[in-house]
């Protein structure tokens, strides 16, 4: 029978690695350049992040009227906020808040060629390329019942990073601002057509008052109605004029109330229109980051492929040896 050939042991391992190093050392560096190469071309990734207060009053970062944070605040709030902002109502609001460098990359980033410069001339295709560039980056979230929001931009340049994060913010709260000057405007419009007909009925109410008082005044200064025999009925027409003299002069101070009223909120309404925005504030605006974000996988690359090549050689080296000893077997079964 022919003899089977003996198994390889550790010994024969390190064996096959000392006879067969140059081969594998040399598969090792073609191994760790080759992982090199694949590393390079995996761009790095930097994450910028800007921070909002949601709730300025309620987190008690500012207070109005010395009051203390309201406990009572419902993070609803919060977490609404966090579903608007990256709506494409707010990153409109955000490509326009942009630097010119920031705008720049983001078009590279969206492939776009050459890069827009007029923002109300874009074609829609172009703008939507652009928020679709903007949204796909773009992380807001917020942990728990905090109040502050996070607003985290990706992107292979840190300097788009960090202006995109920025100009969502900054964005947002321009959005909320114009959202609510719109709701003043409307509100003025309306309170101004009120304004408008309370005048023209202030002005009809006095002049029917001071009628009455003019009537009651000729009244009494006539002689001929105190002759005997028209007492009684002069009395009643005095009566009569009297008492629409005072209806007059209700209806003119209710209505002199109403139009106080009106232009009191007609004024403070102005005034809000041109009050900064205390609810929501840029609580750390974003810097541009230094370092890539998320695990460097680079430098595993370079120990996988190093590695790689070294078991690479030492199994060319073990097939070797292995045909070796099948060889040798095969020669002395031939000479027994």
């Amino acid at each position: 029978m022919r003899k089977a050939p003996d198994p390889f042991t550790f010994g024969d391992v390190f064996r096959v690695i000392r006879k067969n190093l140059l081969i594998s050392l040399l598969l090792a560096a073609m191994g760790g350049a080759g992982a090199y190469v694949v590393a390079q071309g995996i761009p790095d990734r930097y994450a910028a992040t800007a921070r909002l207060i949601s709730d300025a009053s309620r987190s008690g970062l500012i207070t109005t009227n010395d009051q203390g944070p309201d406990e009572t605040g419902d993070a609803t709030a919060t977490s609404t906020m966090v579903e608007t902002i990256s709506t494409s109502a707010v990153l409109n609001h955000a490509l326009a808040e942009m630097s010119p460098e920031g705008f720049a990359l983001l078009a590279q980033s969206a492939k776009i060629d050459p890069v827009p410069t007029d923002l109300d001339a874009m074609d829609d295709e172009t703008r939507q390329a652009l928020l679709r560039a903007l949204s796909q980056q773009l992380t807001v979230n917020n942990s728990g019942r905090s109040f502050v929001i996070n607003l985290t931009y990706l992107s292979e340049s840190p300097l788009l990073a960090a202006d995109a994060a920025n100009a969502v913010a900054e964005g947002y709260l321009r959005y909320r601002l114009e959202l609510r000057n719109a709701v003043y405007a409307k509100m003025l419009a309306n309170l101004q057509q009120q304004i408008a007909e309370l005048t023209n009925g202030l002005e009809a109410a006095e002049k029917i008052a001071q009628t009455m008082r003019e009537k009651v005044r000729l009244l009494a200064q006539r002689n001929d109605v105190w002759v005997e025999g028209r007492q009684e009925q002069a009395i009643a027409e005095n009566a009569q004029l009297y008492a629409s003299q005072r209806e007059a002069e209700r209806e003119v101070a209710a209505t002199a109330v109403v139009y106080e009223r009106l232009l009191l909120e007609h004024r403070q309404i102005q005034s809000r229109m041109g009050e900064p925005e205390i609810t929501v504030q840029l609580f750390s605006p974003a810097l541009v980051p230094t370092r890539p974000s998320g695990f460097n996988v680079k430098p595993i690359l370079l120990m996988l492929g190093v590695l790689a090549g070294l078991l690479a050689g030492l199994s060319i080296g073990l097939i070797r040896e292995r045909i070796q000893r099948h060889r040798r077997a095969r020669r002395e079964g031939a000479s027994a």
